[in-house]
């Protein structure tokens, strides 16, 4: 794959605004971890958090920016004990993706949490978090009520539920 040069236009603290290929502009965001955490009744634990656009309350997944050198599964269950008070036991790497690849250069690292037990830190967000339980199994009624409408949150719950479907079934 051919890099071309960037000259960065904006900067936050984890989020930059870049000029590239052909002059365009893409988002230059640190990397960061995404995390389907599934309680033992088969339920997902969401988040809702303010979006920042609008402030409106979103529906979303538990995760958030690598520390420096940090590895990504220790990040997933830090986020996870910071967002909602839990962390894994048992933790699966599902994928890495790139929520918007045609403008932005960004990386999630998608987890499976299960195992959950009770343990909290505290979290840099600057706002409260809600939690909301939806059995994994009909999350789809999310997507048509339109209260779910992240893309990455979308194909990470599918790839949650493939996983799952996977390990169950039985061995030829």
């Amino acid at each position: 794959m051919t890099h071309y040069p960037h000259t960065i236009i904006a900067t936050h603290r984890w989020l930059s605004l870049c000029k590239g290929f052909g002059d365009e502009p893409f988002i230059k965001s640190s990397s960061g971890t995404m995390i389907v955490p599934v309680n033992d009744a088969g339920e997902v634990l969401f988040v809702i958090e303010p979006r920042r656009v609008d402030g409106q309350p979103v529906l979303s997944l538990p995760g958030g920016g690598l520390n420096d050198d940090e590895d990504p599964a220790d990040s997933a269950n830090r986020e996870l004990q910071e967002e909602i008070g839990f962390r894994a036991n048992k933790l699966d790497f599902l994928a890495i993706l790139n929520p918007a690849m045609r403008v932005a250069d960004w990386m999630v690292h998608i987890y499976l949490a299960r195992d959950l037990v009770p343990s909290k830190l505290d979290g840099d967000e600057n706002y409260d978090i809600t939690i909301e339980r939806f059995p994994l199994a009909t999350f789809e009624e999310l997507i048509q009520s339109k209260r779910l409408m992240d893309a990455t949150v979308i194909s990470t719950l599918y790839m949650a539920q493939h996983f799952i479907e996977r390990e169950s079934a039985p061995q030829a």
